[in-house]
């Protein structure tokens, strides 16, 4: 499946690469980062939807009481958006190569060239 998205987001290059012959004011880069941002946001919601069902529905260690919404909502709260680790490092963020998001990333990355 990682192969398939990277074959994708290749493609995606390819056919926005055209499209971003010019250089981006600040605005439009701004702009473009809120697009991205928004369909992160909506495709981690919907993933953070099925990981807390799938908490509610997990049955509890013995001699446990099973686990309620609002501890599975902490803890799959914040997952799909980058945090620390424990050794220091970072975990990636999830859909950040979706096509809003590569379009902002390379318009950064030429407007930061020039």
């Amino acid at each position: 499946m990682t192969r398939e998205l990277l074959m994708m987001a290749s493609v995606g290059f390819l056919v926005l690469a055209p499209c971003t012959s010019r250089s981006q004011s600040a605005e439009e880069l701004d702009e473009l980062d809120a697009i991205c941002t928004k369909a992160r946001e909506e495709k981690i919601r919907e993933v953070q939807r099925q990981k807390i069902e799938e908490c509610l529905k997990e049955p509890p260690p013995a001699r446990a009481e099973p686990k309620s919404r609002e501890e599975c909502e902490r803890y799959w709260g914040d997952y799909g958006w980058s945090k620390g680790t424990a050794s220091g490092g970072a975990r990636a963020d999830l859909f950040a190569d979706i096509p809003e998001c590569v379009r902002a990333f390379e318009a950064r990355q030429k407007r930061g060239a020039r």
